[in-house]
């Protein structure tokens, strides 16, 4: 996987390498649905959706699309289309990404998230009722959570876990006043208790990695931290 603030040649994130004998940097891999399929094919077995049921993996793939499909573009709706200047300062942008680059995205983003959210047809509905629809792709959540330490049960975490954790932590940890986080918090005692175990386990240098600034000018683009290949 690959760590840092470029995008791919596709211009999308998050993209992997997968190492070939015949490309030096790998293959290139865009598109987090494009990689999870990739990936599939290359662990086989090794997958934890090998592990599924086929009603497991189904909830899977809705809870992704409701994910991916409804309750993120509510979320820029909020933090691009309403919020952009608020977003970059407390996201710290201008120190992440490319000199200059920071206030050419800060101008050109709000029209192009407003432009196309109305072509969704979500600004018919008010911004209210735009959050109450995000609520309820979380309190549906919180229902297939449940009490247990993962989505589907078992004793270890599966693309779902990880797509749940991937969306709600920019509502939880980006210092914004979401109407999505005020939900969860408000709401959804277990899904919160979820994020912050699975941050826990799996990000414990969260917040090391947070306060790291590439250096473009010595042409630093990327982290690389946990930079894993498969070996095809």
């Amino acid at each position: 996987s690959v760590y840092g603030a470029n995008f791919s040649s596709k211009g999308m994130m998050p993209y992997i390498r997968l190492d070939h004998p015949d490309e030096e940097r790998g293959v290139e891999i865009p598109d987090s649905n494009v990689v999870i399929a990739r990936l599939r094919e290359e662990l086989g077995g090794d997958c934890s959706e090998s592990r599924l049921t086929p009603v497991q993996r189904a909830t899977t793939h809705f809870l992704i699309r409701a994910l991916e499909e409804h309750t993120t573009q509510v979320g820029f709706y909020y933090r691009y289309g309403l919020h952009m200047e608020s977003f970059l300062d407390a996201a710290d942008i201008g120190r992440r990404f490319r000199p200059g680059s920071c206030e050419i995205w800060g101008k050109a983003q709000p029209r192009l998230t407003l432009n196309k959210t109305k072509a969704r047809g979500l600004t018919r509905h008010s911004d209210e009722e735009l959050w109450s629809f995000s609520d309820q792709d979380i309190q549906a959540i919180a229902d297939v959570l449940g009490d247990r330490r993962y989505l589907l049960g078992g004793d270890g975490p599966t693309l779902a876990d990880c797509a749940v954790f991937g969306h709600l932590s920019q509502f939880l940890w980006i210092p914004m006043d979401f109407p999505q986080r005020r939900y969860l918090l408000e709401n959804c005692d277990n899904v919160v208790r979820f994020m912050n175990d699975f941050r826990a386990t799996y990000w414990a240098d969260w917040e090391d990695l947070c306060k790291i600034t590439l250096d473009y000018a010595n042409g630093q683009t990327s982290l690389r931290k946990k930079h894993h290949f498969i070996r095809s």
